[in-house]
């Protein structure tokens, strides 16, 4: 019994664990490939191409490089929270993937049914959410720590823009929670999956407002304030080696989760288009398990082509433009957006 107990309880969690970080590091690290190849063909340039077939290995290039390099601390920063500051914006990303569920549970010969996730908690998408605003602590501590006023301005900055779209963010969201009656993600995909409509027709201002909000979330372009390259440098000026390494992994991972539970809340999920999933399972588990894993794939790739779209299309907004955005137009749509969703869900989703 104790042993049972032993692999039920502690081995298979762990193994999935492993699993899932080893796919995510590999997803996180090649999606830099990736962005910098279209970057290239969207400018009429060559991305990087040379380390390895096709470029293909430049990300190992990149990641022992960082490895390799000196890890500086500045005279004027306070050491410990200089070196720990990177680790709060690391680990959040990375624990939020623990709750995505990839495919409709298999039951097993032995009758026991097997949930394609780490952990399918009830309260799935309120964790991630609070997940993605601790990250915040660690870019303002890397700012406030680093002794440097121009970290400290990007800190400040990336602070104010998060309390500026996380409101929206929530709002939108919580229509999602409205319309699906339940905070777990798995049956988020099955309330879509049972109404045969995805939550994106009901929700399509909310799922506008929350694409906006989720871009300025992960400090990517056209709200890459807190870092501004060609202003203030950003809150990682002071930082190398493996602890700017941290903060790069920590973006891309933000993107990589924010392009997997997108399609969980508006687009079905693992659920594929123009085919009833549930009834298929009952006759075919396995292949509705390749294909809804393959469906959430395609759908998650879409996204992460966006984020890399508007990164080569749109230009950087100023300060003042970005904080309107998010207080003067998007706080009150998701406001509007979350009373017309109420009343879809009272009169017309009984």
């Amino acid at each position: 019994m104790n042993s049972q107990i032993l692999i039920n309880y502690i081995a298979f969690p762990l193994i999935k664990i492993a699993i899932l970080l080893a796919a995510v590091f590999t997803v996180v690290a090649y999606i830099v490939l990736v962005e910098r190849r279209l970057l290239g063909f969207f400018q009429s340039r060559l991305g990087p191409n040379r380390v390895g077939p096709l470029g293909l290995i430049q990300p190992v290039a990149d990641g022992l490089k960082l490895f390799l390099k000196e890890d500086l601390i500045p005279t004027n920063a306070n050491p410990f929270i200089f070196k720990i500051a990177p680790i709060f914006s690391f680990f959040p990303p990375f624990v939020g993937f623990a709750v995505l569920t990839f495919a409709l549970p298999l039951i097993m010969p032995s009758g026991k049914m097997h949930q394609f996730a780490v952990a399918d908690v009830d309260l799935g998408i309120l964790l991630i959410l609070s997940l993605s605003s601790l990250g915040i602590f660690g870019i303002i501590l890397a700012g406030w720590s680093s002794g440097s006023k121009y970290p400290l301005f990007g800190s400040l900055r990336s602070a104010s823009q998060m309390l500026a779209y996380e409101i929206p963010l929530t709002l939108s969201v919580i229509s999602v929670i409205m319309m699906a009656g339940s905070f777990r993600l798995s049956d988020i995909v099955t309330a879509q999956q049972t109404y045969k409509f995805y939550f994106i027709i009901p929700g399509i201002v909310a799922f506008f407002v929350y694409l906006i909000s989720v871009v300025a979330e992960t400090n990517r372009t056209p709200f890459d304030l807190p870092e501004g390259e060609s202003e203030i440098i950003g809150f990682h000026t002071e930082y190398s080696g493996m602890r700017f390494a941290f903060f790069f992994m920590a973006e891309y991972a933000n993107v990589v989760l924010i392009c997997m539970l997108t399609p969980a809340l508006f687009l079905g999920g693992y659920d594929i288009p123009f085919l009833n999933d549930l009834e298929l399972y009952k006759t075919h588990p396995y292949l509705v398990n390749v294909l809804g894993f393959l469906s959430y794939a395609a759908k998650s790739t879409l996204f992460a082509y966006f984020y890399i779209w508007i990164r080569a299309t749109f230009p950087r907004y100023r300060y003042d433009q970005l904080l309107k955005v998010g207080w003067s137009v998007l706080f009150p749509i998701s406001l509007l957006n979350l009373f017309l969703v109420a009343l879809i869900k009272l009169f017309l989703m009984k």
